[in-house]
C-alpha cells in the first residue's frame, strides 16, 4: 500500500514551516509523501533541498482562469493542509483550495483558523468560520484548528530595549506557542482518523503583558516595563508600511474589545495541545526561555 501524500499550502509561513520540519523524518522514512504548495517555488526552495516536492499554486489564477489552473497542485494528494494570507481575499483563495481538493480527491483538510466565539462578530474571525462551513459543506473529510494569539507576535511588541509596548491594556488574552499548533497539524496529519470532523481552539495559557513582562525579567536578568498604547496607533502604523487597511481595523476592533472586556475569550481550551499532541502546550515561560536571544539585543 502507498504512503499517503501530504500538500502544505502556507510552507513558506511561521506555521507551516514548522510543520514541514516536523513531517520531514515521516517523509524519510515513507510513512508519507510531503509536498508543499506555494505561489513563488523559489521561495520554498529550501524544502526542495531537504527532498521534498514542491509545487506551483496561485489561488487567484482560480478567478481569473478557472478551477483547472489550481488542480494539478492537488494531483494525487490525499491530505491537505490550508492556510490562506490573512486578508478578505483568503476567502475566494480558500474556496478555490477546497473545490480543487475534492475535484482531485482528497480525503482530509485541515484547515487553521482561529480561536473564536461560535457567534463572533469579529469580521476577520468570521472569514474564518466561512471558510470552516464551506469545507464542511464540501463533504471533505477536516479538522479545523483554531490558535489564540501566537506568542512569537510578542517580539514585534519589542519597541525599546526592555519596554513592551502592546495595545490590549490589562486584558489576559490565551497565547499559544506556533509550533505546539505545528505539532498538533502533525498529529492529525499522520492519522486524521481520530480527528476527523473535531475542531481544536489551541491555547497554553492566559496572561496580561503585565505579566509577561514581569517573565522577561526574569528570564533575561534585566528589568522590563509595559507600555500600553492605543489601538489606533497599531492601525495607523501598519497601514503606513503597506498592510490591507480592512484587515488591519479588524485586528484594531480585536485589540479594542479585549481592552474593554467586551471580546471574551473560548474557555476550557489549554488541555488540548496536549490531549492531541501527546505532550503538554509550550508555557509562556518556556518560550521566552527559549527565545531569550530575540528578547535580549
Amino acid at each position: 500500500m502507498s504512503s499517503a501524500t501530504v500538500l502544505v499550502i502556507g510552507a513558506t509561513g511561521a506555521i507551516g514551516s514548522a510543520l514541514v520540519d516536523r513531517l520531514i523524518p515521516d517523509h524519510r522514512e515513507g510513512r508519507l509523501r510531503l509536498a508543499v504548495a506555494t505561489r513563488r517555488p523559489d521561495a520554498a526552495a529550501w524544502s526542495r533541498e531537504r527532498g521534498v516536492e514542491v509545487r506551483r499554486l496561485d489561488l487567484d489564477e482560480a478567478e481569473t482562469t478557472g478551477l483547472q489552473a489550481v488542480r494539478p497542485a492537488f494531483a494525487d494528494v490525499d491530505r491537505v493542509f490550508l492556510l490562506t494570507g490573512y486578508d478578505v481575499r483568503m476567502l475566494a483563495r480558500s474556496k478555490a483550495a477546497v473545490d480543487a481538493a475534492k475535484a482531485e480527491g482528497v480525503s482530509h483538510v485541515v484547515h487553521v483558523g482561529v480561536s473564536a466565539a461560535e457567534d463572533t462578530t469579529i469580521v476577520h474571525f468570521a472569514w474564518h468560520q466561512l471558510v470552516e462551513a464551506y469545507i464542511e459543506r464540501s463533504g471533505l473529510g477536516h479538522t479545523h484548528l483554531r490558535p489564540a494569539s501566537f506568542m512569537q507576535n510578542l517580539r514585534l511588541s519589542v519597541g525599546a530595549p526592555g519596554v513592551l509596548t502592546h495595545f490590549v491594556g490589562e486584558a489576559r488574552p490565551n497565547w499559544v506557542d506556533v509550533a505546539d499548533i505545528a505539532e498538533v497539524a502533525a498529529t492529525v496529519l499522520r492519522d486524521p482518523g481520530p480527528h476527523a470532523g473535531r475542531a481544536y481552539d489551541l491555547a497554553a495559557e492566559a496572561a496580561s503583558l503585565s505579566e509577561i513582562t514581569e517573565l522577561l525579567g526574569k528570564v533575561t536578568g534585566r528589568p522590563w516595563r509595559y507600555e500600553p498604547a492605543e489601538p489606533r496607533v497599531f492601525y495607523e502604523n501598519m497601514v503606513a508600511a503597506g498592510a490591507d487597511p480592512v484587515y488591519m481595523a479588524c485586528v484594531r476592533n480585536v485589540f479594542e474589545r479585549t481592552r474593554n472586556g467586551s471580546l471574551i475569550e473560548p474557555d476550557g481550551v489549554f488541555g488540548t495541545i496536549e490531549a492531541v499532541a501527546g505532550r503538554p502546550a509550550t508555557s509562556l515561560r518556556e518560550f521566552l526561555e527559549s527565545n531569550r536571544a530575540l528578547f535580549s539585543g
